[in-house]
C-alpha cells in the first residue's frame, strides 16, 4: 500500500477525526438545529391550526351575527306591525270619540238655538201684545177723535223701528 501512497496510520487518524467531527457536529450542531427546525415547524403547524380555528370561530360568529340581525329585523318588523295596528285602533277610537263629541256639540247647539228661538218668540209675543194693546188703546182713543189712519201708520212705523 505504500506503493499507492497510503499511510495507514494517517488514514486511520483521519477516519477517527472525521468520525469524531461527524459525532461532534451531530451532537452539538445538527441536533440542536434539527430540534429548532422541528420546534419551528411545530409552532407553524400549531399557528396554522389556531388560524383555522379562529377562522372557523369567525365564520360561526359571522353566522351568529347574521342570525341575530335577521332576528332583530323580524322583531323590529313585528314591533312596527303592532304599533301600526295599535295606531289604527286608536285612530278608530279617536274618530269615534270626535264624532260623538261633534254630535253632542251639535245637539247642544240645536237645543240652545231652540231655547233662544223660543225665548225670542216669547219676547216677540210680549212685545206684540204690548204693541197691540198700545195700538188698540190709541185706536179706541182715536175713534173718538177720528184719526184712525194716522194712528195705524204710527204704530207700524214704531214696529219697524223696534225690529
Amino acid at each position: 500500500m505504500e506503493k499507492l501512497g497510503i499511510n495507514w496510520a494517517l488514514l486511520f487518524a483521519q477516519i477517527v477525526n472525521v468520525g469524531l467531527l461527524v459525532w461532534l457536529l451531530s451532537r452539538y450542531l445538527y441536533q440542536p438545529v434539527l430540534n429548532m427546525l422541528n420546534e419551528r415547524t411545530n409552532r407553524i403547524q400549531t399557528s396554522l391550526q389556531e388560524a383555522e380555528q379562529v377562522k372557523a370561530q369567525l365564520a360561526r360568529a359571522q353566522k351568529d351575527y347574521e342570525a341575530e340581525v335577521a332576528r332583530g329585523r323580524q322583531e323590529a318588523a313585528s314591533i312596527v306591525a303592532q304599533a301600526q295596528e295599535r295606531a289604527k285602533t286608536q285612530e278608530v277610537e279617536i274618530v269615534a270619540q270626535a264624532r260623538a263629541e261633534a254630535d253632542r256639540i251639535r245637539a247642544e247647539a240645536r237645543t240652545q238655538s231652540l231655547q233662544e228661538r223660543d225665548q225670542l218668540l216669547r219676547d216677540l209675543k210680549g212685545q206684540m201684545a204690548a204693541l197691540v194693546t198700545a195700538t188698540a188703546e190709541k185706536v179706541i182713543g182715536a175713534e173718538l177723535s177720528t184719526n184712525h189712519d194716522k194712528l195705524i201708520e204710527e204704530s207700524l212705523a214704531q214696529l219697524g223701528r223696534q225690529n
